[in-house]
C-alpha cells in the first residue's frame, strides 16, 4: 500500500515538532508540506521552527506562512508553555531550509484541487485559522 499524503498545518511548539518528526520519520506516511499558522507563537517564530524541524529531519519538505491571527480575535500564544520561541529548552541552528513564497492558504487551495478528492489527508496540529480562511475562499 501507499503511504498516505498528508500536509500538516501547524504552530510549531515542542508538541507538534515531535508529531512532525514522527510522521515525516513514518513510512506510512508522506508529508507533502507544513502550513504554518500562529498559534503558540506568533507566525514568524512558527514558520521558522517549521524550517528548523524540517532541517533536524533532513527532509525536503516545504514548509507555507499563512495566517498570522485568528480570524474573530486577537492572538493569544502559549509562550508560558513551549517558551518565548516556542521550542525553548536547547540551543537550535538557525533554519537552512526555505521558506516558501506562496501564502499557505493558497498552497492549501492549489494543492487540494489538484489532486483527486480524498487523496490527501489534511493534519491540524494548530489553529483552524489556515484551514478556515482556505474553505472560506474556496469552498
Amino acid at each position: 500500500m501507499p503511504p498516505r499524503k498528508i500536509i500538516i498545518d501547524t504552530d510549531p511548539g515542542q508538541d507538534d515538532a515531535v508529531a512532525i518528526l514522527l510522521a515525516l520519520a513514518s513510512p506510512e506516511l508522506q508529508v507533502v508540506a507544513l502550513t504554518a499558522v500562529a498559534g503558540n507563537v506568533p507566525l514568524a517564530l512558527t514558520e521558522r521552527n517549521a524550517r528548523i524541524i524540517i532541517d533536524l529531519a533532513r527532509s525536503d519538505t516545504p514548509v507555507y506562512a499563512g495566517c498570522d491571527r485568528p480570524l474573530t480575535r486577537k492572538l493569544v500564544t502559549a509562550e508560558h508553555v513551549h517558551g518565548k520561541t516556542g521550542l525553548d529548552g536547547i540551543p537550535l541552528p538557525d533554519p537552512v531550509s526555505p521558506l516558501q513564497p506562496q501564502h499557505a492558504v493558497d498552497f492549501l487551495i492549489d494543492t487540494l484541487r489538484s489532486h483527486p478528492p480524498g487523496s490527501i489527508t489534511l493534519c491540524a496540529l494548530g489553529p483552524l485559522t489556515n484551514l478556515a480562511t482556505a474553505f472560506t475562499r474556496a469552498p
